[in-house]
């Protein structure tokens, strides 16, 4: 095993003697956007304005990382290809802008591409993943076809030729716009200092598993490398038939498009608690190197464990349950909404875990995540900390193993006598006050109260939490009239007292007299009428009551019997 550390000039990197780029098909797309784009044209042009004076510093642009022997061209590129890729894609632009038989068009495709001596094209500057390689080959590489790729709308199969297409689309005007004169003279400056005044360092091993070991230890320009990439190259890596690897990380890229990157990062972890039980104690990768193991089965691993987690994931995050029955189906499609609200997500793992082991019986589904969502919205109101959480969490994955029906009744039992009691004290106190839990006590409320049981709140962006009786009322108005100093002090902040709005909070409103405060901010002043507000408005329209301490107990008491059956709190 040996490591090598190179600083290269680009008109090295850039040579088929010295180096055939290929990506292995377990690698990730091509994923640079605008932002990355024109950051490295930026960086260009300020590197290297026109003209040029003598002895400019050279420029920098990170590192790449490679599996290569040394004195041999070909070259598997473990990290780098998003910068390789596009800095090849601006090579093409860089040929394409120049006049058609101008002398460097020729010696840009030197550069991307080799002939025989039949005329034949053999050696290949950078080759993609073999989804995007041929459509690469014929718009990027070769000198002919990036005109049509600028106007080309149909045939464009996956993302990364979308992104190929649009990012020649905004160098090539980024480069026409930005030209301080003569177009074809910028062109070659910044192509001669791209070439001979740029760097990067290329680390080469032969070996697969220090190259990725270099790897998770680099930060690079390009998009973050992150758990999942590494995971990838190790799992997919240990699919020894070719095609049997081709159908996996077809497999794997599906599930990371349709959960999106972040998500399905994300859910490495939920897989990891749901094998583990515990929080990790050596760093994620490690513990999936040497307790989870899935490069020791790799397809078992993909088929029976991470397609089901993740595709059960998405129909929670995306409340997609689908059964027969259309009561059950609409009251789990609003659980995992109102779970996807809690604070933290401690909870998915036995959410992902209990669909993916019990997902044939609607009536035991909606039973579990009643319970689950008792457990979860309990356990913030209590505000268990992570450690207890995990505990309470890891329980509920045991009883799992055991069957749907023990675990919809060990998460029902996992909130004591004694807990219940606290929270019903938490509901019955300065709710105002529990700054996390308030709002989702609140929405949970609200959509109690709706017609249907479901609350615009439940999905509006801009919800805030407001006080009918002011917590700073001045002394002359109304408020201080009706309430004394201790019986304000006792209410204001309590559950009886408060609605929400679909809207900012308006300081100067919030100390209205009440009938002014009503119509203005709570009605008029307010795009979307919330069922708890709507409540204010009718009961003093119609009753013609003040808002007084009488009105605000009977509130609360209301409102605490829904919250208490809502949650089985006993």
């Amino acid at each position: 095993m040996t490591i090598k550390a190179t600083e290269e000039q680009l008109n090295k990197i850039f040579n088929l003697t010295n180096y055939q780029f290929t990506i292995p098909s377990y690698q990730r797309p091509y994923a640079w956007t605008k932002d990355q784009v024109l950051e490295l044209i930026d960086d260009l042009i300020d590197a290297f304005p026109y003209p040029l004076e003598s002895n400019h510093p050279d420029y920098f642009f990170g590192s790449i990382i490679l599996i290569k022997e040394d004195g041999k061209p070909n070259a598997e590129v473990i990290d780098g290809q998003q910068r390789l890729t596009t800095l090849t894609l601006l090579l093409s632009v860089f040929r394409h802008l120049l006049p058609e038989n101008h002398k460097t068009r020729s010696k840009i495709s030197q550069l991307l591409e080799g002939e025989d001596i039949t005329g034949t094209i053999t050696e290949y500057g950078l080759q993609l993943r073999s989804q995007d390689n041929d459509f690469f080959a014929k718009y990027i590489r070769d000198d002919k076809k990036l005109e049509e790729l600028l106007t080309k709308d149909a045939g464009l199969k996956t993302d990364s030729q979308r992104l190929l297409r649009d990012n020649a689309i905004i160098l090539v005007n980024e480069l026409k716009e930005r030209c301080p004169d003569n177009l074809e003279q910028w062109i070659l400056h910044l192509y001669r200092n791209l070439l001979n005044k740029c760097y990067l360092v290329v680390v080469s091993t032969d070996s697969f598993e220090t190259a990725y070991r270099i790897f998770s230890t680099i930060n690079s320009r390009g998009l973050d490398l992150q758990l999942n990439d590494i995971l990838k190259s190790e799992i997919i890596g240990n699919i020894t038939e070719d095609i049997e690897r081709e159908k996996y990380t077809h497999i794997w890229e599906r599930e990371e498009k349709d959960l999106g990157r972040k998500d399905f990062e994300a859910l490495f972890s939920h897989i990891h608690r749901i094998k583990l039980r515990e929080k990790q104690k050596l760093g994620l990768l490690t513990e999936y190197r040497k307790k989870i193991k899935p490069q020791e089965n790799p397809t078992e691993f993909i088929d029976q464990v991470l397609k089901p987690c993740s595709d059960k994931f998405e129909v929670i995050r995306d409340q997609r349950f689908n059964c027969d029955n259309e009561e059950d189906k609409k009251q789990v499609n609003r659980l995992f909404g109102w779970l996807n609200l809690i604070d933290n997500s401690d909870w998915l793992p036995p959410a992902i875990y209990f669909l993916v082991k019990h997902h044939n019986n609607a009536f035991e589904i909606k039973n579990f995540f009643v319970n689950l969502e008792r457990l979860a919205a309990s356990l913030m109101i209590l505000r268990a900390d992570i450690n207890e959480r995990g505990r309470r969490y890891a329980k509920v994955l045991d009883a799992i193993d055991e069957g749907a029906e023990k675990a919809i009744s060990a998460t029902k039992e996992l909130l004591s006598a004694e807990e219940q009691n606290q929270i019903i004290e938490i509901l019955e106190g300065d709710l105002y006050l529990q700054t996390r839990s308030r709002l989702y006590v609140l929405k949970r409320l609200d959509s109690a109260l709706a017609e249907g049981g479901l609350s615009p709140s439940f999905n509006e962006k801009i919800v805030t939490i407001e006080h009918v009786l002011p917590q700073n009322p001045k002394h002359d108005s109304e408020w201080c009239k009706i309430w004394d100093d201790e019986a304000r002090e006792k209410w204001v902040h309590r559950l009886g007292n408060l609605v929400l709005l679909s809207r900012r909070k308006n300081s100067q409103a919030q100390n209205y007299d009440f009938e002014v405060k009503k119509e203005k901010y709570f009605d008029k002043g307010n795009p979307t009428i919330f069922p708890i507000t709507l409540n204010v408005i009718r009961l003093n329209k119609e009753e013609k009551e003040i808002w007084n301490n009488q009105i605000v107990q009977a509130n609360q008491q209301k409102y605490l019997q829904i919250l208490t059956d809502i949650w089985s709190l006993k």
